[in-house]
C-alpha cells in the first residue's frame, strides 16, 4: 500500500471515531441518558452546546497548535482526549463534570478533523474525492452506532447508556494505537509533517480579497445552524414525542450513516468534474427536503426516506465546500482559512442548539425547532444561488 493510500485509509478510520461517535453517536443515547440522570431537554441541549462549544473553539486552535508541535501530534492527542472525554460520560453522574467532559469530546473531534483535513490538501492537491473518501469513516461509525447503540441500551435499561460510552470509548482507543503506529513510522521517512509547517497566511486580507470566499464562509454558518438541530434532537423527538422504538430510529439512523460512507466520495467524483456550484446547489436541495419531511410528517416510514437522504445530502454539502475552499485559497492559507470556516460552522451549532432545546421546552414539541431548521436550510441554497449568479458574471 502506497503512503497516500495508508494516509487516506487512516484518515477514514479516524473520522470514523472522532466524528462519529465525538458528533453524531450523542443523538442516539441522548433518550436513555436524559432518562436514567433525570435530566430536563435544556439540561441535555447544554450538553449537546458543550460538544459544539469544544469544537468551536479548538477548530481555530487546532491549526495554530499543528503550525507549533506538527499535525500529526495534534491528532493523535485529540483522539486520545477523544477515549478520555467518551469514558467519563459514561462514567460520571455529576452534570458539570459530564459538562466538562462534552466539551472535551467536542474539541477533540475538531483538533483530530482540521489538521488531518491540512494534511491530505497538501498530500493529494485537495482532491474533492479524497476528501469524500476519508468523510466517509463518520458515515461508517454511524451506521456501526445505528446498530450498537441500541443493542447495548437494551442489555441495561437503566446504565446501558454508560455501556454505550464505555464501548466507544473502546473502539477509538484502538483507532488511537493504529495512528500512533502509523505516523511513528512515517517520521521515520520523509512522513508528512514537513508538508505542512508552513506559516499561516493572514485571515482578514484573504477575507477581503475573495468575496466568494466570504459567500462560501456565510453558507458554512447556515449548514451549521440548520444540520446540528436534526442530528441533536432526532432521537429525542422520534423516540419522546412520536413513540418509535429505540431500535426502528437505530436503523433510521443507520441509513444516514450508509449514505455518508459512499456518498461522499460521489460528490467529490462530480465537484471534480462539474462545476462545483452546481453539485452545491443540488446537495443542498436534497439537504433542504430531508429536513421538511421531518417537519410536515408524522409517519415512521417518511422518516426513514429523511434519514437516507439526509445522509445523502449532508457529505456532499460539505465536501463541496471544503473542495470550493481549496480552489479559492493558496495551500499555506488552507489551515487558517479552514479553521475559521469550521469556527463559522461550530459557531452556528452553538447557538443553534441551545435555542432548539428552549423552544422544545416552550412549546412542548419538536416540530418548532425542526422548521427553523428547514428554513434556515432554504437560506442556504439561496446563498449558493448568489455564488452560482456571481460565477456567471465572472465567465460573461
Amino acid at each position: 500500500m502506497s503512503k497516500n493510500s495508508a494516509l487516506i485509509t487512516v484518515g477514514f478510520f479516524i473520522q470514523f471515531t472522532t466524528m462519529a461517535f465525538g458528533r453524531f453517536a450523542y443523538t442516539l443515547i441522548y433518550p436513555e441518558m436524559m432518562k436514567s440522570l433525570d435530566l430536563s431537554h435544556t439540561a441535555m441541549s447544554m450538553l449537546g452546546t458543550g460538544i459544539v462549544a469544544g469544537y468551536l473553539l479548538n477548530s481555530h486552535i487546532s491549526g495554530w497548535l499543528s503550525n507549533r508541535i506538527g499535525a500529526h501530534r495534534t491528532v493523535c492527542i485529540s483522539i486520545f482526549l477523544t477515549s478520555f472525554s467518551l469514558f467519563i460520560l459514561g462514567y460520571s453522574t455529576r452534570f458539570t463534570v459530564l459538562l466538562a467532559a462534552s466539551f472535551v469530546l467536542g474539541a477533540s473531534a475538531s483538533g483530530a478533523y482540521i489538521p488531518l483535513i491540512h494534511i491530505l490538501n497538501s498530500v493529494t492537491g485537495g482532491k474533492a474525492a479524497v476528501f469524500g473518501f476519508v468523510m466517509g469513516g463518520a458515515g461508517a461509525g454511524i451506521l456501526m452506532s445505528g446498530y450498537l447503540i441500541p443493542f447495548l441500551l437494551s442489555l441495561q435499561p437503566i446504565q446501558g447508556y454508560s455501556t454505550s460510552w464505555y464501548t466507544l470509548s473502546l473502539i477509538n482507543t484502538i483507532v488511537l494505537v493504529i495512528s500512533i503506529v502509523f505516523f511513528r513510522k512515517e517520521l521515520r521517512g520523509d512522513g508528512y509533517t514537513a508538508t505542512i509547517l508552513k506559516r499561516d497566511g493572514r485571515l482578514i486580507p484573504i477575507l477581503i480579497k475573495h468575496r466568494r470566499l466570504q459567500l462560501v464562509l456565510v453558507a458554512s454558518f447556515f449548514v451549521g445552524f440548520s444540520y446540528i438541530i436534526y442530528v441533536t434532537y432526532f432521537g429525542a423527538y422520534t423516540v419522546d414525542e412520536l413513540g418509535f422504538t429505540i431500535r426502528s430510529t437505530g436503523i433510521m439512523w443507520s441509513l444516514f450513516g450508509i449514505n455518508m460512507i459512499y456518498v461522499g466520495i460521489i460528490w467529490g467524483m462530480l465537484s471534480d468534474r462539474y462545476n462545483k456550484i452546481d453539485m452545491g446547489l443540488l446537495s443542498l436541495i436534497s439537504f433542504f427536503l430531508s429536513i421538511l419531511i421531518v417537519t410536515i410528517s408524522r409517519r415512521e416510514l417518511f422518516f426513514y426516506i429523511s434519514t437516507f437522504l439526509f445522509g445523502f445530502s449532508f457529505p456532499g454539502v460539505l465536501t463541496v465546500i471544503i473542495s470550493i475552499i481549496s480552489d479559492l485559497v493558496p495551500e499555506e492559507s488552507m489551515s487558517i482559512i479552514f479553521g475559521f470556516s469550521t469556527l463559522a460552522h461550530g459557531g452556528a451549532q452553538a447557538l443553534s442548539i441551545p435555542l432548539a432545546g428552549l423552544f422544545r421546552d416552550i412549546t412542548g414539541t419538536f416540530i418548532v425547532p425542526f422548521t427553523i431548521s428547514c428554513v434556515v436550510a432554504g437560506i442556504c441554497i439561496l446563498v449558493f444561488s448568489v455564488l452560482k449568479t456571481m460565477q456567471k458574471h465572472t465567465c460573461a
